[in-house]
């Protein structure tokens, strides 16, 4: 069996620090200062996974302003996943190939193996992205620092912070590494959650699953949907839908900030569901 022993050390020195965070903030407290830095890092991150990495870069549903993409390149590393190239190429794969023996996190394996042991039990597969982004300068200038601003907003940034408010550094260590569990399971949780409980009512084809009730993933967990079809950049389509990320590149469209949204029509839409209702994929 291969063993990733660097995603092994940071995945278990991350959940044994969130751990020990726990105590930590019994014993010390934590300031209001830096609860607000870690609830503002907690959707920045998620955005930089969520809008950029996922909607606009793998399924080229909407494209970003070149400046907006640094600013959310930058706060994808909150969330320790990886270079946006490796995501990408590895997300590409999934949908290929889902719930089959070439899908990285196939469910088939189980919850343990889709939610995080594939990152540390499979060999990594070989990048491989489409033409448009194998050479997109934003990609390589993020794959380039991906660790310097790992380090810097995950480490330093809350360091500083921490002893600014006179707790001790190690606080800040603690603190940052509880939101960075957190997000990291929120990620995980799309290919397991939502690959297993939910509804399925756009698509029975494969396994993914609309999960209304995991609001935390900021829209991703609208799983069922995105299979069904993938280059719609909503993912919770209804308006009462809790599709945050939805919401956040409409408002960057109007600025003028996002181009090239794409939608499904309603007549695919309703010709899904119907599909799906009588068990035709």
């Amino acid at each position: 069996m291969t063993i990733n022993y660097t995603a092994l050390f940071i995945l278990a020195g991350v959940h044994v620090l969130a751990l020990m965070s726990l105590p930590y903030m019994m014993v010390y407290g934590v300031s209001g200062p830096e609860i607000i830095l870690q609830l503002i890092a907690y959707p920045l991150g998620c955005l930089g996974i969520t809008a950029l990495y996922h909607r606009s870069w793998t399924h080229n549903a909407v494209r970003f302003n070149r400046s907006l993409e640094y600013v959310l390149a930058a706060c994808a590393t909150l969330v320790l996943q990886n270079p946006a190239r490796q995501w990408i190429s590895t997300h590409i794969r999934h949908h290929a190939h889902t719930d089959h023996d070439e899908d990285p996190y196939n469910i088939k394996n189980g919850f343990k193996w889709a939610h995080y042991e594939w990152i540390i039990f499979s060999p990594a597969p070989p990048i491989v992205l489409p033409p448009r982004l194998a050479e997109h300068p934003v990609i390589l200038w993020q794959e380039r620092h991906y660790w310097l601003l790992s380090i810097t907003f995950n480490l330093l940034v809350p360091i500083s912070l921490a002893v600014f408010m006179g707790a001790p550094w190690w606080g800040g260590v603690l603190v940052s590494a509880l939101r960075v569990a957190l997000m990291s399971n929120m990620v995980f949780a799309v290919n397991s959650v939502c690959h297993i409980w939910g509804s399925q009512k756009f698509t029975k084809e494969v396994s993914a699953r609309d999960v209304w009730w995991f609001p935390f993933a900021l829209g991703e967990q609208y799983h069922n949907y995105h299979h069904a079809f993938p280059r719609d950049y909503r993912h919770g389509i209804r308006a009462f839908d809790f599709d945050p990320t939805k919401w956040f590149i409409f408002v960057f469209a109007r600025l003028g900030l996002a181009t090239h949204l794409l939608t499904a029509s309603n007549r695919q839409i309703e010709s899904a569901i119907l599909r799906a209702e009588v068990g035709v994929d």
